[in-house]
């Protein structure tokens, strides 16, 4: 009896040993290597939840918006472009249509403006940057904001819109 007990006890030990092995240890993978760049987008303007929001990889401009909430009703989007991809650090305000005296904080030099900053000007598409550069490349400096009628792809109507977000010096 004792034997065919200790034969039963060494049967369970080496059950419990096979049906339910130690668990493994789970390494933690710190965070950089997971997610090597994030960024941040601060949305403020005419949003229900304007903030700053950080992101772990590339979204359009309409997925950006979408993080603020709701826009407001007398929000005004027609300078900004729902396609565009937001790859890195990048500040969004929403202007209000209620508010006509809104004056651009920062005014970009189109005589100096590299691409990226180039298309940061609401209505300026990549296109139209391209375009801008190209053009300043072949004919020099723009000595008056007007002579952008010149571009290629810009308009009288788009010339209206980016007016008060340039300068020439």
């Amino acid at each position: 009896m004792k034997k065919t007990m200790a034969t039963i006890i060494v049967l369970m030990i080496l059950g419990w040993v096979w049906l339910f092995p130690r668990r493994e240890e789970v390494q933690m993978i710190h965070q950089a290597a997971v997610y090597p760049e994030t960024f941040t987008i601060d949305i403020s303007g005419a949003v229900s939840l304007p903030g700053k929001y950080v992101c772990f990889e590339p979204i359009t401009m309409f997925e950006a918006l979408k993080l603020g909430g709701e826009m407001l009703p007398d929000a005004d989007l027609t300078g900004i472009v729902l396609s565009e991809v937001i790859s890195s650090h990048r500040t969004i305000r929403i202007p209000s249509r209620l508010d006509e005296s809104v004056t651009p904080s920062i005014l970009i030099n189109i005589n100096k403006a590299s691409f990226k900053e180039l298309i940061t000007i609401p209505s300026m598409t990549e296109t139209r940057a391209a375009s801008l550069i190209v053009y300043r490349e072949a004919n020099g400096s723009f000595k008056s904001i007007d002579e952008l009628i010149h571009v290629k792809h810009i308009g009288i109507a788009t010339l209206e819109k980016i007016r008060p977000f340039v300068t020439i010096g």
